[in-house]
């Protein structure tokens, strides 16, 4: 009887260690975690606010002004071994306040784009590009002494160009990088109501002559293109970060092989580091138009502020 029972403890010991050793190796068998793979889509939303006070006092006069600059920069991708899209929307706007003047708009630049894209030649990563983008103001100026308001002028352009894309997320999210460059065909609409483009303005506008007898609401102009679009994100702590972009866009005319001039060139670019809310940032806006000016027009800032990041 005794035996029996010595058999009966032994089997059950063996069959617990072999559950036992079965659990275990189960349990070394882990699925690869989604979390660790990178997202095809990826966004971020950066806005920043600047304001500077100046106060002058003289014996006989006291002055103060104040300045301030606002952005928004937001963009958007979406990348897979075929398809990828990616969008930014880009706004800025700033003012100067002085006692006894009416404010003057020191950057006002409301910029729109998005590019759907397809992959043609998987080996050689060449891609089509079709890119839709359209440039206004959000608030009345001057353009050479001509008047301009929000959508006049609007300048849109659809280009269909051959080039490449990289983009890269690390799996903790912490940095990005996107480049896209190419050369084209591109299609240009100047769309005005009241602007007077630059080759018109040797024309007398009055009730007798209206604008409209000499330009139409709808400029149409097309050529080559050439874009070069460049974004740089890091996470260099838990509260510093930086980030960096330049986008350029070449945009010729038919007449640019006789007149290097009728040419529109823009680039922006972008700058900044960041800790906690504080941030500096600096802000080029390079534009040459021929419709709107034969004089290039160049916009910086440095602006310390605060700035928020999604």
């Amino acid at each position: 009887m005794k035996k029996y029972i010595l058999l009966i403890v032994i089997n059950i010991y063996i069959v617990s260690s072999l559950s036992a050793q079965t659990d275990s190796t189960q349990a070394t068998v882990v699925p690869p975690s989604e979390e660790n793979v990178p997202s095809k889509f990826t966004y971020s939303i950066a806005s920043s606010f600047g304001l500077t006070f100046q106060n002058i006092s003289k014996s006989d006069n006291e002055t103060l002004t104040a300045q301030w600059l606002a952005s928004l920069d937001a963009r958007m991708n979406y990348d897979d071994s075929t398809f990828g899209l990616s969008g930014s929307l880009y706004l800025q706007y700033g003012q100067l306040h002085r006692e006894s003047f009416f404010p003057e708009k020191t950057q006002d630049n409301l910029i729109v784009s998005i590019t759907p894209s397809l992959m043609i030649f998987p080996s050689w990563n060449v891609r089509l590009f079709f890119e839709t983008t359209g440039e206004t103001q959000m608030k009345e100026g001057r353009v050479d002494n001509v008047e301009s308001h929000f959508l006049d002028p609007l300048f849109l352009y659809q280009t269909a160009f051959i080039g490449q894309k990289f983009a890269h997320t690390s799996t903790d999210g912490t940095s990005s990088f996107n480049l896209t460059y190419g050369i084209g065909y591109a299609i240009q609409q100047t769309i005005t109501d009241k602007f007077v483009l630059e080759s018109n303005r040797s024309y007398v506008v009055g009730p007798n002559n209206p604008l409209s007898d000499v330009q139409s609401q709808v400029t149409l102009e097309s050529g080559f293109s050439g874009i070069f679009d460049v974004s740089v994100r890091k996470q260099l702590s838990e509260k510093l970060s930086g980030n960096a972009s330049i986008k350029t866009v070449l945009l010729g005319k038919e007449e640019t092989y006789k007149d290097l001039t009728k040419v529109r060139a823009s680039s922006l670019m972008l700058a900044g580091i960041s800790f906690g809310i504080f941030s500096l940032d600096y802000t080029m806006r390079l534009l040459y138009d021929s419709n709107y000016s034969l004089r290039r027009q160049l916009e910086q800032s440095l602006v310390v502020g605060v700035r928020l990041t999604l």
